[in-house]
């Protein structure tokens, strides 16, 4: 959703919102079970854009040790302040000793001069904060097979027991050679 903001960043302390109710964000990684749902509320503060709002949704993630899909619910604070100055000129270059901003860049562009936030990729970029780093479908899941790649939690996979490995597995096969495979006593 693109949304012109020529006018509020105009007038000082004018006021907007937008109701957002949408499937999908454009990012294949971010699948929505649920529809993204909330309200976003601008405000001209005079030297600051204030967006604020409070988003849900539902995401599909794959299980960290099996890949089985897990729903994750989500739930956005968006609380953003840019400086107007940044939001009628994004792209402009940095005073000298100030470091270039580029999160108002990519989701703020002109059109004709007018500045045009992309609350698509806002919220998109606000999910991606809140996605867990790992996701597991239950504090028991067994995972992988990390040789046939069976789901271990449907049961146990077909391929053959590995002897135990230990720091002393090689000076044990060694030992057993030099005394010809024979039993050793312990």
């Amino acid at each position: 959703m693109l949304l012109d903001l020529s006018e509020i960043v105009m007038r000082t302390g004018m006021r907007s919102a937008v109701d957002v109710d949408q499937d999908a964000l454009g990012d294949p990684d971010l699948r929505l079970v649920e529809p993204l749902v909330g309200r976003v509320e601008f405000r001209n503060s005079g030297d600051l854009l204030n967006i604020a709002g409070r988003l849900k949704t539902v995401l599909e993630i794959p299980c960290g040790r099996c890949l089985a899909d897990v729903r994750v619910p989500i739930t956005l604070n968006v609380d953003e302040h840019f400086p107007l100055e940044d939001v009628t000129h994004p792209t402009a270059p940095p005073d000298e000793g100030e470091e270039f901003d580029t999160f108002v860049s990519s989701i703020v562009h002109l059109d004709a001069g007018r500045p045009i936030l992309d609350l698509d990729e806002l919220l998109r970029q606000q999910i991606l904060t809140e996605v867990p780093i790992r996701t597991l479908c239950g504090s028991a899941c067994r995972g992988l097979c990390p040789r046939c790649g069976a789901d271990l939690n449907q049961g146990p996979c077909a391929c053959p027991a590995e002897p135990e490995e230990t720091p002393f597995s090689k000076l044990a096969a060694l030992l057993d050679q030099r005394d010809g495979g024979e039993e050793r006593g312990g």
